[in-house]
């Protein structure tokens, strides 16, 4: 068994391991994605608990202020832009599972049929 390794066939067999673990890491990383897609993890919240109060002391006793309107848009606003750009990171995150999974296929369809058992050759030779 020891004599049907070669180092053909040793290497070909080393390309189709390497790319089957690319193309599985790809597969996983693309379903996380979508699901991350599918399932939002955007919070309903309106807009009076986006803040937290500003406190501040007076009179012997703490006192909560809410923070003016234009700071609570503010906020608001800078919450909306970060859900945008976590959206977009999430998008070509699946884009760049599905790339790696369509370029890893070929090599491993490639490289699996380029493997040749040494002993199925000899076998044909000594037939004809």
């Amino acid at each position: 068994m020891a004599k049907s390794w070669s180092i053909r066939n040793l290497y070909f067999y080393l390309v189709c391991l390497v790319t089957l673990f690319l193309f599985v890491g790809g597969a996983i990383s693309a379903i996380n994605s979508a699901v991350q897609l599918a399932v939002v993890d955007e919070p309903n919240v309106p807009l009076i608990h986006v803040y937290y109060p500003e406190y501040r002391e007076g009179e012997n006793k703490p006192v909560f202020d809410p923070p003016p309107l234009e700071e609570l848009e503010k906020r608001r606003a800078d919450q909306e832009m970060m859900y945008e750009s976590y959206h977009s990171w999430t998008w070509r995150s699946l884009l760049n599972s599905i790339a790696l999974m369509i370029i890893a296929l070929p090599f491993y369809l490639y490289h699996w049929k380029q493997v040749k058992p040494v002993g199925r050759k000899r076998g044909e030779e000594n037939a004809n």
